[in-house]
């Protein structure tokens, strides 16, 4: 069976390497990069920035540990240095993963004739089976966009760190760059347009996150909405916030409002829905032979959620029978502490109109967290009266590895009981999870 897959990106390639490993003649058309936005301006990049960021701002709290250190200032240069090092390092590893499996790479423009044919370049190229993985865009916003602004590729390579910083939108994306650029010194402000940032998570984590952010002299506005930007020898931005006409000052501004899926190229081919290529569950769009997977799906614009849709697809090209379930997808912000959930949220469950409880424990009362000096933070679960897991967010310097017990124990349907019955060791910070899960059960040690 020959299958065509249109993108580079998680999805794209993850489906590649799966089919391969599945016998199918594989073939990838990516216009730009392989590994997409999340390798090379996304994910790995900034990671590798707030790896920097984190290890600057341990030094500089070191002598609260009797460690007396000094930190006089960054090398930026060197860190960008050591990020560009982590991208190549991924790009080329997958890139050389794809070839050795034999998988055919295709460095251009990609266009979707029908069901079986793809056009790239002056060349025509018969499947029997394609995958769109056409990936996401920066949203456009209502106001006109000022030359010199930034989006998330030009604050990942910015060769300086601007004196002052503004940032549009409160999301994922806004507060890591957010923390990426306070940490090296930026006098950072978000301007954000809901009631509170990161729309659609826990309101009460999310206020906990914002009000961390604020002690380090970050400045939020809230329920504010961009009117106009000009830009001279500085940017001034005019917003109003809660009715109020304001104004800023910086000398960057990052448009960060979020990312919309990919479809301009297959909207006359396929069925849309929303701003998304319309799937079914099995991931299959309006045309027999043809699957879409990552950004250009919606819901999830996630890589992980891209990796786990690619294993699917591929599965039931090969004929098996098998749902995607979303609602399983873990989702973090890697700030300091990070902000990471899984399943409905408290609002969702009551606009649901579901029956649900909700356990909490604080980081302040785990003590590894005590005997690391990072107590912030806290987990919170929601579940039903038969101790079904419903969702879960997370608070913690650690919470991208923790939130994932929530996500396996939803996943197989481990109840509140018994994984507040699983032997934690001690001590970890994952005994926050058990502490709250026992609260759940109504079996609290603590």
């Amino acid at each position: 069976m020959r299958l065509g897959i249109i993108g580079g990106g998680p999805g794209g390639y993850s489906a590649a390497l799966r089919a391969s490993q599945k016998g199918l003649d594989t073939t990838i058309f990516e216009k730009e990069e392989i590994g997409g936005v999340c390798l090379n301006v996304g994910c790995i990049p900034t990671k590798a920035l707030i790896t920097c960021a984190n290890l600057q701002n341990s030094l500089k709290k070191s002598k609260r540990f009797g460690i007396n250190v000094e930190v006089k200032s960054s090398d930026w240069e060197k860190i960008q240095d050591f990020k560009a090092s982590a991208t190549k390092r991924l790009v080329l590893g997958v890139s050389n993963l794809l070839r050795k499996r034999g998988i055919g790479i295709i460095k251009k423009k990609a266009k979707l004739l029908d069901e079986f044919v793809i056009e790239a370049g002056s060349n025509r190229y018969e499947f029997d089976r394609i995958i769109i993985a056409a990936g996401s865009l920066p949203k456009k916003p209502t106001f006109p966009i000022v030359e010199g602004m930034w989006d998330s590729s030009d604050a990942i390579n910015s060769q300086v760190i601007p004196q002052s910083l503004t940032i549009i939108g409160g999301g994922v994306i806004g507060l890591e760059f957010a923390h990426i650029y306070a940490s090296f010194g930026s006098d950072v402000s978000i301007i954000e347009l809901e009631s509170e940032i990161l729309p659609g998570e826990d309101k009460d984590l999310a206020a906990s996150l914002r009000k961390t952010f604020e002690k380090r002299g970050i400045r939020f506005y809230i329920s504010a909405s961009v009117k106009e930007i000009k830009a001279d020898e500085n940017f001034k931005i005019n917003f109003l916030h809660n009715g109020e006409k304001k104004e800023l000052e910086a000398d960057k501004v990052l448009l960060s409002i979020g990312r919309s899926p990919f479809i301009q190229e297959f909207a006359s081919n396929l069925t849309v829905e929303g701003e998304a290529i319309k799937v079914d569950t099995h991931l299959r769009t309006s045309v027999k032979n043809i699957y879409a997977i990552g950004d250009c799906i919606g819901g999830n614009l996630l890589a992980h959620a891209a990796y786990k849709e690619a294993e699917i697809a591929v599965r039931n090209i090969l004929g098996e029978d098998i749902e995607i379930d979303e609602r399983v997808v873990p989702r973090v912000v890697y700030t300091n502490p990070e902000f990471a959930s899984v399943g409905f949220t408290e609002d969702e469950l009551k606009r649901e109109g579901m029956d649900f409880e909700r356990a909490r424990f604080p980081f302040s009362g785990n003590p590894r967290a005590i005997a690391s000096g990072e107590t912030v933070g806290e987990v919170k679960i929601f579940y039903n009266k038969k101790g079904e897991i419903l969702g879960g967010c997370i608070i913690n310097i650690e919470a991208s590895e923790l939130i994932s017990q929530v996500s396996i124990a939803m996943e197989y349907g481990i109840n509140v009981k018994k994984l507040s019955s699983v032997v934690f060791p001690h001590p970890t910070l994952s005994e926050a999870i058990k502490e709250a899960t026992s609260i759940a059960d109504g079996n609290p040690i603590h």
